[in-house]
This record gives C-alpha cells, sequence and structure tokens, in this order.
C-alpha cells in the first residue's frame, strides 16, 4: 500500500519557488518588452498553481497568502530597478512607478489568487475526508481487536 504522506512544499519553500521564477518571468519581459507582460503573468500564475498542487496540507494557509505578497516584492523590484518613466527621478517618481506596475499587472495577481484559494480549498478537502476515512478504519480495527474472545 502506498502511503499518501508526501511532505511536499512548505510554504516558504513554495513562496521561494514563486519568487524565483516570477523574477525569471519579469526579467525576460523587461529585456524583450521593457516593461511586465504576458511572460511574468503566465510563469507567475503557474507557478501558484504549481507550488499550490506540490505544498503539504498543514502549509495550505500560508501558501493562500503568498501571492499578494509575492507578487508586490517582484513588482517593486521591477518598478525601482526598471522604472517605466525611463528617468532617475526621486523617490516620488519610484513610488509611481511602483504603483502603476502593481496596478496594471493586478489580472496576473488576480487570477493566481483564484486558483491557489481554489485549488487549496480542494486539497484541504480531501485531506479532512482522508484523515476521517482513516479514523473510522482505525477506531473500526480498534473494535474488531477488542471484541476477540
Amino acid at each position: 500500500m502506498i502511503s499518501d504522506n508526501r511532505r511536499g512544499l512548505t510554504a516558504f519553500g513554495a513562496s521561494l519557488a514563486v519568487l524565483i521564477i516570477g523574477a525569471v518571468g519579469a526579467a525576460a519581459d523587461v529585456a524583450v518588452f521593457g516593461h511586465l507582460g504576458w511572460i511574468f503573468g503566465v510563469l507567475f500564475v503557474s507557478a501558484c498553481a504549481a507550488s499550490t498542487l506540490r505544498t503539504h496540507v498543514d502549509d495550505l494557509v500560508g501558501v493562500v497568502i503568498m501571492p499578494p505578497l509575492v507578487y508586490a516584492v517582484i513588482t517593486a523590484g521591477v518598478g525601482f530597478l526598471h522604472p517605466a518613466t525611463g528617468s532617475d527621478g526621486g523617490l516620488k517618481t519610484k513610488a509611481i512607478d511602483i504603483g502603476s506596475e502593481l496596478i496594471l499587472r493586478a489580472p496576473s495577481l488576480l487570477i493566481a489568487e483564484l486558483l491557489v484559494v481554489s485549488i487549496a480549498l480542494v486539497r484541504a478537502r480531501r485531506a479532512t475526508v482522508a484523515r476521517r476515512e482513516r479514523a473510522r478504519a482505525l477506531a473500526a480495527s480498534r473494535t474488531r481487536r477488542d471484541a476477540r474472545p
């Protein structure tokens, strides 16, 4: 019998994987288009979904709050390192660039968050049902063992 208790990623490991994959997508977009675009969006959403599928069930709550945090870090980095205005303006200009990147790329974040929440809910429900079934089977085997003369 194969045990379905594989440990999987932790919430930190999932966040790190999404951060790295998202940063690669952001770097590719900046190199090709000069701003965040569809490469970042596709890689970010895919990384979020894949990491949610591979994360251990006990860490799913941490993974659900991960996409907005990682998204904010990546877009803030792009807005700071590669400003959309193309100028080396002051702090106010950088803040405006970061804010515009956060707002303009929001569909990627929303899609990723909806996928992560959906996957996490399904996985959590399946884990709860499996735990209940194991508890019932254990109770039934104890009852049979105690009933023996």
